[in-house]
């Protein structure tokens, strides 16, 4: 086959090139987040942001920081589509050497950029998306600074070594108040770069310290204010074998267990369906918040308290499907299958617990004193349990002697139960096979012993809680039924009633799950 020669120039159109990229998936919180990845990979251990959104002046965001700054090579590739620079894949923040031009355009048309290494000359570069569309060419300005620019940069600080980053023109900001763009940035930042924050790095906004904000509740403010941190419930690393790879790549997963609080309060707190699920982690800057990985958590309100961190190296980027704005992650499907049979099965156990102690929960909210007063009321109306006449043991003719409850001893005390005193309702866990109810009888008290893991437990009595008529309705069924079986406990009926109610619970189990 004759050898093709690819001889002609594909130059693509400056203009209209630069312009698309200006809507690449950045929002203005990611695309600063991108610009501070560049800061921390030059070993900035101070990040300081302006926010000027005044448009009686003109609008701009300025990025300070004390990193080793740039030699002309590295500034050349920094306004680079696609730079060459080295990176560290384990530790660097910078992905495809294209955030510092992407991230500002999505906000400026005007970057520029003044940097300095230690004893070394401070030197000046600058892209203007207009001048390039009027020239069509993709050319920038970079010289050695001059004296008003250095003295520019040492107002803000820039002495020894660092850079500054000054975005104009900021058309594509969001045009919310400079106190809550600036509030919601500090949020993100403060979430997004925890584990560097906890390291000693500081970041301001607005001359405002950044502070760790937590959704492990690990530590950060809200830990502080109500005096609580979460559980780890599992802490593992996990190997896996990419196909192409020489040797197994690791990832770590931690599973947190937040702190219980009142539904008011978690709500207030945000403890909920929304952000529950994976925080992952790339080199310990999070990429991706409360994420599902396309389904494979299933959101219930039972996993509320539940939240899990994956962290990785930046060696797994193509396993892991990380784009150029790292925010959010397509994993293979290799990646979705251990955490479908290493991590998943964690998450299943502790939807299972908690929904039992949801259930125990409502279960405190349920409330059958309307109910338990009506029976006591028409109690010589109701067909009873009574002791045979033979003598038999039955649950109020016991043989064996026992220590008289208190309730007894009231009763004894005053002559006749009172009102509240015939019959009882309870909440117990019986299994998700076991009956409806139980029925128990206490000296006169009828108790009826609800099953919290029945499935009509939690369609009836907690879904209407609130409806007293349809509980009261609910309660008299049960307990009228409760009663049939101690009438006839020492009769052969007795058997007979037992599996009638075995099939009654049996049956609902199925219609109602």
């Amino acid at each position: 086959m004759e050898t093709i020669k690819y001889n002609k120039e594909n130059t693509p159109n400056a203009a209209k090139l630069m312009e698309s990229l200006r809507y690449s998936g950045y929002d203005n919180n990611i695309a600063i987040a991108d610009l501070i990845d560049n800061s921390l990979d030059a070993n900035a251990t101070n990040i300081n942001i302006e926010i000027n959104l005044d448009s009686k002046k003109e609008e701009h965001i300025v990025i300070i920081d004390d990193g080793s700054g740039m030699d002309e090579e590295t500034l050349g590739q920094a306004l680079r589509l696609g730079s060459i620079t080295h990176r560290n894949v384990e530790s660097d923040l910078g992905r495809f050497g294209m955030g510092m031009v992407t991230a500002s355009i999505s906000i400026a048309k005007r970057i520029e950029v003044f940097t300095k290494q230690k004893d070394k000359p401070m030197l000046t570069s600058i892209m203007d998306l207009e001048e390039m569309a009027k020239s069509n060419n993709f050319n920038v300005y970079r010289e050695k600074s001059t004296s008003e620019e250095i003295k520019f940069a040492k107002h803000r600080g820039l002495e020894d070594s660092g850079t500054i980053l000054v975005l104009r023109k900021c058309d594509k900001l969001t045009k919310s108040g400079v106190v809550e763009f600036t509030d919601s940035l500090r949020k993100d930042v403060g979430e997004t770069y925890r584990y560097f924050l906890r390291s000693g790095k500081k970041i301001t906004i607005n001359n405002k310290l950044v502070e760790i904000v937590d959704p492990m509740w690990t530590d950060g403010g809200l830990t502080k204010e109500y005096k609580q941190k979460s559980e780890i419930f599992s802490d593992e690393r996990y190997e896996i074998k990419i196909d192409g790879a020489d040797s197994k790549e690791s990832f770590a997963v931690k599973i947190y267990v937040l702190p219980q609080f009142d539904q008011s309060v978690m709500r207030k707190l945000k403890i909920n369906v929304k952000n529950q699920g994976f925080y992952i982690l790339r080199n310990y800057r999070q990429i991706s918040k409360a994420d599902h990985l396309g389904g494979l958590w299933e959101q219930h309100n039972d996993l509320n308290r539940v939240r899990v961190e994956v962290i990785f190296s930046g060696t797994l980027d193509s396993a892991m499907g990380v784009n150029y704005t790292k925010h959010n992650i397509k994993p293979i499907q290799a990646i979705v299958d251990k955490f479908q049979s290493d991590i998943m099965p964690q998450i299943d156990t502790l939807r299972k617990r908690f929904k039992k102690d949801t259930k125990r929960e409502s279960a405190k909210d349920l409330n059958f004193s309307e109910a338990e007063r009506i029976i006591s009321q028409k109690n010589k109306l109701l067909d009873k349990a009574e002791p045979d006449k033979k003598g038999k043991p039955t649950p109020i003719n016991p043989v064996v002697k026992r220590p008289k409850t208190k309730v007894e001893e009231e009763v004894i005390k005053r002559g006749r139960p009172s009102l509240a005193h015939l019959a009882r309702f309870e909440s117990h866990s019986f299994g998700l096979t076991g009956p409806i109810f139980e029925v128990e009888k206490q000296g006169k008290i009828t108790i009826i012993q609800w099953n919290i893991d029945h499935p009509f437990y939690e369609r009836f009595l907690i879904e209407y809680k609130d409806n007293i008529d349809l509980v009261n309705a609910v309660s008299f069924l049960a307990y009228s039924l409760g009663e049939s079986k101690l009438k006839y406990s020492s009769d052969e009926t007795y058997e007979m009633l037992e599996n009638i109610m075995s099939t009654i619970s049996t049956n609902l189990r199925v219609l109602l799950s």
